[in-house]
């Protein structure tokens, strides 16, 4: 029997399906995905830039007042965005924040609303290519010390975070679906089959342009097309390019990125659309993982073994 839960949280739509056969584990089912909603509230809650009162929002505000005793959530997603950062040479940075707010992305995408427009800033983007190595942890006491010409967003990670811990708490119970926005994770199969999920079309979200049959592992999309806005005469977004302080200028429109879990899918499809596809193809391919990439003028690029079918029957989920 196939249990499904539907929630909102993180500014998007959540879903958390289980599969499971055994009579018997209804109610901890049923449990399991109402606790997974509470979770998702409870990262929010800690995680979000947009509360004042999260702890994330507490340890900008002390920026440059010396090491600060952070919360064990937010040091361990705290420590997988300075890896990510690491390991993605500085492409994939979480000390953009400030860039954010300059280019007009200063409150949840609900208030800003996609066509406000808004006077030119008159304060210059700032590149932020390698600030994350001034960031100063003490693991003795989970303590962390933030330049005070820093700030941190650690929106799309914190979700990737939240996807694979969820589905990794829910699998014993079944097999398990978690999608959050398009950032999905799949740990076992529906009586023996994979899961059915729909790529969505990024210039056409109404209908979808691919097809995946996923037995394991993570999909997570990165796009331009959904979060953007006016700022003079110019048309912005949420992807900060670090090596400029401003939206992403590439030839990229969208990227998905199969990996094994949901926060590595999620960083890489960032890296990935933030250096456009010859060098993000280059990206995916040495990290052994598969993408699906679609440039500004609608062309396709597949990279790797990216499990995808061309003809899209009705599937039951969807990857945005």
């Amino acid at each position: 029997m196939l249990y499904e839960h539907h929630f909102r949280a993180m500014n998007t739509g959540v879903g958390v399906w289980v599969w499971s056969t055994d009579p018997e584990r209804r109610s901890r089912i049923r449990a399991g995905t109402r606790w997974a909603e509470d979770f998702f509230a409870d990262v929010e809650a800690q995680l979000s830039r947009f509360r004042s009162t999260s702890a994330l929002s507490q340890l900008n505000r002390a920026a440059g007042r010396g090491p600060q005793v952070v919360s064990p959530m937010l040091w361990t997603v705290l420590v997988a965005a300075l890896d990510a950062a690491h390991e993605s040479g500085g492409i994939y940075d979480a000390t953009v924040l400030h860039s954010l707010e300059r280019a007009g992305y200063d409150r949840s995408f609900e208030a800003i609303g996609a066509s406000v427009e808004t006077e030119e800033p008159d304060v210059p983007s700032v590149r932020t290519v390698g600030s994350w190595r001034r960031i100063r942890m003490d693991d003795g006491a989970r303590s962390v010390d933030l330049p005070g010409d820093l700030a941190l967003d650690l929106g799309g990670i914190a979700k990737g975070w939240t996807v694979d811990h969820v589905a990794l708490a829910l699998a014993p119970l079944g097999a398990v679906l978690v999608d959050a926005g398009g950032d999905l994770r799949v740990l076992g199969t529906v009586d023996g089959e994979p899961w059915p999920i729909g790529v969505q079309d990024p210039f056409k979200p109404e209908r979808d342009r691919a097809f995946v049959r996923l037995r394991c592992g993570a999909l997570a999309t990165s796009s331009i097309g959904g979060r953007r806005w006016q700022r003079g005469d110019r048309t912005l977004h949420h992807l900060i390019d670090p090596r400029t302080g401003t939206s992403v200028d590439s030839n990229l429109h969208s990227v998905t990125v199969h990996a094994s879990d949901a926060m590595t899918a999620d960083v890489a499809a960032k890296v990935v659309l933030v250096l456009g596809s010859e060098a993000g193809t280059a990206y995916v391919v040495q990290r052994g993982l598969s993408a699906l990439l679609t440039s500004t003028d609608g062309h396709e690029i597949v990279v790797g073994d990216f499990p995808h079918q061309e003809v899209v029957p009705n599937a039951s989920f969807h990857c945005a």
